[in-house]
């Protein structure tokens, strides 16, 4: 990460914090030492160059201390302007210069230099594995035509995925219906909820959607539901896990009673 930041421990210091550790904490036992260098990175070289910086403190640590396992973090990118054409193997075997970072591309870069650690090394790839496998469905409400802009307002909001305006993230965003021709529009998805921010897309060129239609917002399975909230007083919605043609309810939509609960006035 970064210096401003205010995660982790400055690395001219970690031979201090785990040698106070070990001496004032007895009640505790020094297994691994972890990194996290940031987020959706889409190329090898940030990792290289991090694992070969920190390889030689986590050899230094294990010397002292006998850690048992080495975590290199997460931080791998997902594939969101391409998120519906990637789906197929053969996506990636034609699009190699267009694709994000592979599981294989980064284990064939970082293993080589972890080898010699001799230690358990573990890795937190959790936008990877679930980010593309999540789409959040919401229905069109009805369309505004303002003077500067055409507005879809649809039923899912900002409380239901907030990356679009706290992270300026890009969703790619489909129709459920396949359109009649290939005419398209730009509008801003927006949802209901009285914030400025709250918005889904901005002029994305989309096919015409009426009320009534439904939308996909892809690459919607990390930080979707778990950065969700109840703001504006707004039930979260239901999950469903679909499994080839079986569709599952895994989280029950919630009601404005499960909202409240727990509220009380005397």
């Amino acid at each position: 990460g970064k210096s401003e930041n205010k995660f982790g421990v400055d690395f001219e210091n970690i031979l201090d914090v785990y040698a106070r550790a070990a001496a004032e904490c007895q009640h505790l036992e020094l297994r691994g030492l972890q990194m996290h260098i940031g987020s959706q990175l889409t190329s090898v070289e940030p990792f290289v160059e991090a694992v070969r910086k920190v390889v030689p403190l986590v050899q230094e640590v294990k010397a002292r201390h006998g850690i048992q396992f080495f975590s290199i973090g997460g931080g791998i990118g997902i594939n969101y302007r391409q998120s519906l054409d990637s789906g197929p193997e053969s996506w990636w075997q034609e699009n190699e210069n267009l694709h994000p970072l592979t599981i294989q591309a980064y284990a064939d870069a970082v293993t080589p230099l972890l080898q010699p650690l001799g230690l358990r090394i573990l890795c937190e790839p959790g936008r990877f594995m679930v980010g593309n496998a999540g789409a959040l469905i919401t229905r069109v409400l009805y369309e505004k035509r303002g003077a500067a802009k055409i507005f879809k307002i649809v039923d899912a909001g900002m409380n239901d995925l907030i990356r679009p305006t706290l992270y300026e993230g890009w969703h790619q965003i489909v129709p459920l219906k396949q359109p009649a021709t290939g005419e398209v529009e730009k509008a801003d998805i927006v949802g209901p909820i009285c914030e400025t921010g709250d918005f889904l897309a901005q002029n994305r060129e989309l096919p015409p959607v009426q009320a009534g239609d439904y939308l996909a917002v892809l690459s919607a399975g990390a930080y979707g539901f778990t950065m969700a909230s109840n703001y504006n007083t707004r039930p979260m919605p239901a999950e469903v896990l679909v499994d080839g043609a079986k569709a599952t309810v895994v989280r029950e939509r919630q009601t404005l009673d499960d909202v409240l609960k727990g509220e009380r006035v005397e």
